[in-house]
């Protein structure tokens, strides 16, 4: 278990060096020091364009995002598809797919607290911290146990939402218009998903631990019970956010697309605060993740 969840690390912290190189020709950004200032006057123009490092780290943590979703989301909807038995006991019935499948995400949650915590420098790293530690601790419990693995698996359809949240977001680092086909095909399956897959399994699993609720140790009550509150109150966030970003909730809520990014760009871009920067957690857990 232990090699498990150090093979999927590194598999993560390969990714990331992959990324960032492929991108900016770069493996670290230094966005954030603790102990030095900032020198705003040394921009490296050959990279991909003149952006600031905080959002070329976001970039790069976007991907990795990402492709976690797509591999974990896939994978937990075959897991349960495959396994009807997750359905009828997801407290005590185990198989070592679904085994494999909490340590790679549980590394994955692991990898992303620590590149937050390194570069990460606006508020919403509070934010993502509750959500990451809220799901690491979910992840724990399960291993540490040996129960409630069909209820993590469950939790992890989330991340089918998260695939389209992340790529909305990376849609709008790279400045694409909102009116442009891809950007409104994307955020009208990021709002489907965000339904069927986060907001219907969070009300299922929240429904289904109040049925089960009494016959609970008082220990994995108390736990439960914080687990899912969290994720509802982060999940509802994480609607409201990108409802008000798609001008659902009007057109004075609505999100403007961050500045355009060029490869021969001579200025210097800002760094925008979208709403798809609060991670997917979304993902959520899960950044929910909140958006990323």
């Amino acid at each position: 278990m232990i090699i498990q969840f150090i093979l999927a690390l590194a598999f993560f912290w390969c990714l990331q060096f992959i990324a960032r190189w492929y991108l900016f020709r770069r493996v670290s950004f230094r966005s954030f020091n603790y102990f030095i200032l900032p020198d705003d006057e040394n921009n490296d123009s050959r990279q991909l364009s003149i952006i600031p490092p905080n959002k070329k780290w976001r970039i790069s943590n976007e991907c990795i995002s990402l492709v976690h979703s797509i591999v974990s989301g896939l994978w937990a909807g075959y897991v349960l598809i495959s396994d009807k038995q997750f359905s009828e006991d997801p407290i005590q019935h185990r198989s070592p797919m679904a085994d494999n499948l909490i340590l790679f995400s549980a590394a994955y949650m692991f990898h992303d607290l620590v590149d937050l915590l390194a570069n990460e420098q606006s508020a919403r790293i509070l934010e993502l911290l509750i959500h990451h530690i809220t799901v690491l601790t979910a992840f724990f419990v399960t291993i540490w146990t040996n129960l409630y693995l069909g209820v993590v698996v469950y939790g992890l359809l989330m991340e089918l939402n998260s695939v389209f949240l992340h790529c909305r977001s990376l849609l709008n680092h790279y400045g694409v218009s909102k009116k442009r086909p891809i950007f409104r095909m994307t955020a009208f399956f990021n709002m489907i998903t965000l339904v069927v897959f986060r907001l219907a399994v969070n009300f299922f699993l929240a429904r289904w631990l109040i049925g089960v609720l009494p016959q609970l140790p008082i220990f994995q009550a108390i736990i439960n019970s914080l687990v899912t509150l969290t994720l509802c109150i982060s999940n509802s966030v994480l609607a409201y956010r990108v409802m008000a970003a798609d001008g659902l909730l009007g057109k004075s809520r609505a999100r403007k697309c961050p500045t355009q990014v060029h490869a021969n760009s001579q200025e210097e871009s800002t760094d925008v605060e979208d709403e798809d920067d609060s991670s997917t957690l979304s993902e959520i857990i899960v950044q929910s993740d909140p958006v990323k």
